[in-house]
């Protein structure tokens, strides 16, 4: 019996915490990001956090051949790759583990990190 009951609060907790990205009157939503997007970008992120450490060595590297004359500052741009990648690993596997746990409520719609994905591109250091 007590398990019975344990189980109907177990259930009814998770319906209610899930409420929030049901709730809409016409399907029609003010967000950018349906919650379902957000829930599999946060489990996206999660899985391929590792890849940052590749990616980050990699983008560092390309973006110290195409701005520096020296041939040895892919060296340089590699090692300097290493510790990024290790700090963008945690950012990503932080920003997933976040989009996964508030992907039911409206006012997390943002991706923590830019680019929302894992990407070996270093467009996004040409930003900086």
């Amino acid at each position: 019996m007590y398990k019975a009951i344990m189980s109907g609060f177990l259930i009814a907790g998770v319906l209610l915490w899930c409420a929030p990205a049901w709730c809409g009157g016409n399907g029609e939503s003010e967000r950018s990001v349906r919650p379902l997007e957000r829930f599999g970008r946060g489990l996206a992120n999660i899985t391929t956090s590792p890849l940052e450490i590749p990616a980050q060595i990699y983008n560092r590297a390309a973006f110290q051949e195409e701005h520096n004359s020296n041939p040895f500052a892919v060296i340089g741009g590699f090692f300097e790759g290493i510790p990024m990648g290790i700090v963008y690993f945690g950012w990503r596997l932080g920003a997933g583990c976040f989009d996964v746990f508030t992907f039911p409520f409206r006012r997390f719609d943002e991706c923590l990190i830019d680019p929302e994905y894992v990407t070996f591109s270093c467009e996004t250091l040409l930003e900086d």
